[in-house]
């Protein structure tokens, strides 16, 4: 009698992996989230400081937050953009997240972010060759490790 060799999900997941097109993998953009200054950060990720500030976005966040680890952040705007991003003021790296937008949407994001101490997030949409921002201040009263 044959004996079938059945593959982990480990090996089943490389080998769906290795078949698809590299065009489906973000690419990684290593000085975006680089050790820097929220400034430094702006350059580097969007090559501007420049920003129209709106109260079109919406940033819905805690003003206190009891556990760095796990601060919620919602994004909402009426802004048709193309770009999407969530800076932090005070972590080592201040980019914490980015994502294409299709189709001209509307952006509505809820996601949990990690703050290193109490600061100002930024969020920033970029429409055409334009960059909206619109920022909240989160004060932190205990850190993660």
């Amino acid at each position: 009698m044959k004996r079938r060799k059945f593959l982990g999900a480990g090996a089943v997941m490389a080998a769906s992996i290795s078949m698809m097109p590299s065009r489906l993998f973000a690419a990684w953009c290593e000085k975006c989230f680089s050790p820097c200054p929220i400034d430094n950060a702006f350059i580097n990720t969007l090559g501007t400081r420049d920003f129209v500030q709106t109260d079109k976005i919406t940033i819905v966040a805690p003003q206190v937050a009891s556990d760095s680890s796990l601060v919620p952040v919602e994004i909402i705007s009426s802004i048709k953009a193309e770009r999407l991003y969530l800076f932090v003021e005070k972590n080592i790296s201040p980019l914490v997240f980015q994502c294409t937008l299709y189709g001209s949407a509307e952006p509505y994001v809820s996601l949990n972010v990690k703050l290193k101490e109490s600061s100002l997030v930024y969020a920033v949409l970029k429409e055409g060759s334009r960059y909206y921002r619109a920022s909240v201040h989160i004060n932190v009263l205990a850190q993660a490790c």
